[in-house]
């Protein structure tokens, strides 16, 4: 029998991740770890679109990206485009290109697409009312505090909660080990 970690998952109904979550199980070669610990907790990883676009980039050196291997597996899945015509996504996402463009003092066009998108998936599965509340997993503290403003502008502040990836990485590789 195998003991299954408590508090590892915050007590959310949706999780949200960013490509860099991912990525650093890939690049600790651990993802069978996050694979049992999201089945242990029966939970889903919701991944915007952008998202999984950076995660299967054509220059990848794998026939199959780690991804799409969850994605099979069940564990993972990719959330349709934010709905752009909802005000509320649109805002979300114009306010997390301008926050993280001022705390990182770039041009707002040179903001990863993949940081609104995160934001406006949020907005949008919160609005749609698909989920009551949302964890994003994220090692980019900027945008999340873009999303958390953004959101919190519209109500959804008590409604998300950061989740540092790469501290949620080491506790799952500690917790499941190889």
């Amino acid at each position: 029998m195998r003991v299954v970690p408590e508090g590892l998952f915050p007590a959310v109904e949706s999780h949200l991740i960013d490509a860099n979550f991912f990525i650093r199980f890939e690049r600790h070669g651990t993802v069978e770890l996050l694979e049992r610990a999201v089945t242990d907790h029966d939970i889903i990883l919701l991944l915007p679109q952008r998202v999984y676009e950076e995660l299967t980039p054509e220059s990848a050196s794998y026939d199959r990206p780690p991804v799409d291997t969850a994605i099979a597996a069940g564990w993972a899945t990719i959330l349709e485009e934010p709905a752009y015509g909802n005000p509320v996504v649109s805002a979300t996402m114009d306010l997390v290109r301008r926050y993280i463009a001022a705390a990182t003092e770039r041009p707002e066009h040179t903001i990863e697409q993949a940081d609104a998108a995160v934001g406006g998936t949020a907005a949008t599965i919160l609005e749609g009312g698909e989920t009551e509340s949302v964890a994003i997993y994220t090692n980019d503290r900027a945008a999340f505090r873009g999303i958390e403003r953004a959101l919190g502008q519209h109500g959804y502040s008590d409604h998300v909660q950061l989740v540092q990836a790469f501290d949620f990485v080491e506790r799952v590789e500690s917790s499941y080990q190889l």
